[in-house]
């Protein structure tokens, strides 16, 4: 016999716990372990007082056969409804489908109104200033019948399904085939023999399971829930009446401590708690936050497309083309890289080309052309036809300072070689985020002051061309003298040609206009 072994049979116990009981007494001991051996055998006392008591054996501390039955039992009741629940992939969907079973027919039916293809289809109909003024108060309706009587159905029907999701999605095939290994999965033709078990071998489970139970909150009205559930599915997955018994038999269990009792003796620890969950999360206000975000990026897209699709009409009449390339460094195609390295980027591209090509091939040509015969060779006061010259010079100087601009941003330039340095150095450097942010900025606000400026001026062009469009057609001429004269210096009518050019200079300051507001 090995004398070293230590006796764990059920008398050995026993008797030690006899021996060890009158040595505290004699020596009235006071020690940790004495103190946790007294609460433990009080907790032990304390389960055999309980109905639940048979579900595990003190002595041998083993899990018996009559805990896997009883949740045998209930995984049968529950299978169908497990099997579908873990079918739905995106659980925001239930919430969304919960709200909607409670909606009124007239919330249906402005929340078919607001959907994308919806308001798309408004968009071909109506201007959006319209569009935006009836979502605004449809919305306002959709919102205003959330009254306190339905948001709380929505909200407790919700806490219901939480409640009902987390049990019903407890492994329990994987817990009860520990007591019965033949168990078969959904198999539930005949009734399984299950064995007594170390009960070390479920304490996990237990905790669990003590955590879902206890976690279920009272007073849920389950009679909604499993109609919208019924209404999900297309058919009955459980009645609500199962449901109880099985919720009834829960909380008898929870209300007698008794898995509380088992997990501390498994454990050791008389201080043991179980954790539990609070199902305090609110879904309706999310939900109306979410369909007014959809809403507001539905029409974001739209002012988008429909801002773009205007500028394409704009550079079509003024250029003939849509795709404007006169710039090689303040580019779209850069903003990828900054984007990727969640960096500002630059904002107006396409604004800045579409004026390095409208002062190279209009401006420099036919605006010079008009400018040369009317302003230079045509009598008129020189201080009143300054708007016209000042504007086309400064025009002139803005397209060179573009072409320099540009350059500063190429990888030998100034300001590119410090980006294109800067760049690897982000990862573990947040001042070099900090300096391209700068000077990204730097470069937007220096294009918008080319897009501003060339505005006023063309502006300013454009009103005194007006005038002189006008005084040509006057039979007499207040502005200019010798319009007569002017025609033989022109290839085409002098007045054909300013019409053209005036029309131009405003579809122009529009497009500008409209690449100003893109980042406003």
């Amino acid at each position: 016999m090995d004398l070293n072994k230590k006796d764990s049979s059920p008398s050995a116990k026993k008797n030690g716990g006899f021996l060890q009981n009158i040595l505290d007494t004699l020596f009235n001991s006071h020690s940790p372990e004495a103190e946790k051996r007294r609460k433990l055998k009080a907790i032990a006392k304390d389960l055999s007082r309980t109905k639940y008591h048979s579900f595990y054996k003190v002595q041998t501390g083993e899990m018996m056969p009559t805990f896997p039955k009883l949740f045998y039992d209930v995984y049968k009741l529950i299978f169908s409804a497990q099997n579908f629940l873990r079918g739905i992939p995106n659980k925001n969907a239930v919430k969304a489908k919960i709200i909607n079973y409670f909606l009124s027919e007239n919330q249906l039916n402005l929340l078919e109104h607001l959907n994308e293809q919806k308001i798309q289809e408004m968009s071909r109909k109506l201007p959006l200033s319209k569009i935006k003024a009836q979502i605004e108060s449809d919305l306002d309706a959709f919102s205003a019948e959330f009254d306190s009587e339905r948001a709380t159905k929505i909200e407790n029907c919700y806490r219901a399904y939480v409640a009902f999701n987390d049990f019903v999605s407890f492994d329990f095939y994987f817990m009860l085939k520990k007591f019965s290994s033949s168990l078969q999965e959904g198999n539930f033709a005949s009734a399984p023999v299950f064995d007594k078990i170390n009960a070390e071998y479920v304490v996990d489970e237990l905790q669990d399971l003590m955590t879902i139970i206890y976690s279920i909150p009272d007073g849920i009205a389950w009679d909604d829930f499993f109609e919208m559930l019924k209404e999900m599915k297309g058919g009955e997955l459980i009645s609500a009446g199962t449901w109880r018994k099985i919720i009834q038999r829960l909380k008898s269990i929870q209300s007698s401590h008794a898995f509380e009792y088992i997990a501390r003796l498994i454990l050791q620890k008389p201080e043991f708690m179980p954790t539990v969950a609070s199902h305090n999360e609110t879904i309706l206000d999310v939900y109306i936050d979410k369909i007014h975000e959809e809403v507001d990026t539905t029409i974001s897209k739209i002012e988008s497309e429909q801002k773009a699709s205007k500028e394409n009409d704009f550079c079509m009449k003024i250029f003939g083309k849509t795709t404007i390339d006169q710039l090689s460094h303040y580019v779209n195609s850069f903003n990828g890289t900054l984007e990727k390295k969640e960096l500002n980027t630059y904002e107006y591209c396409d604004g800045v080309n579409y004026l390095k090509e409208f002062i190279i091939n209009f401006v420099k040509t036919d605006v010079r052309e008009y400018t040369d015969i009317v302003v230079i060779r045509g009598q008129w006061d020189a201080t009143l036809s300054a708007p016209i010259s000042n504007g086309y010079q400064e025009l002139l100087q803005i397209s060179d300072q573009i072409t320099e601009f540009d350059k500063s941003l190429s990888e030998e330039g100034a300001i590119g070689m410090k980006i294109k340095t800067l760049l690897p150095k982000i990862a573990h450097d947040p001042g070099a985020e900090n300096i391209i942010n700068r000077l990204v900025n730097d470069a937007n606000d220096t294009a918008k002051g080319f897009l501003i400026t060339s505005t006023q001026d063309l502006i300013a062009i454009g009103k005194l061309l007006k005038q002189v469009i006008e005084d040509e057609q006057k039979p007499k001429h207040v502005l200019i003298q010798n319009w007569k004269e002017l025609e033989h210096f022109s290839d085409k009518p002098l007045l054909k040609f300013g019409v053209e050019i005036y029309k131009k200079i405003y579809m122009f300051v529009q497009l500008m206009q409209s690449s100003l507001s893109d980042t406003n």
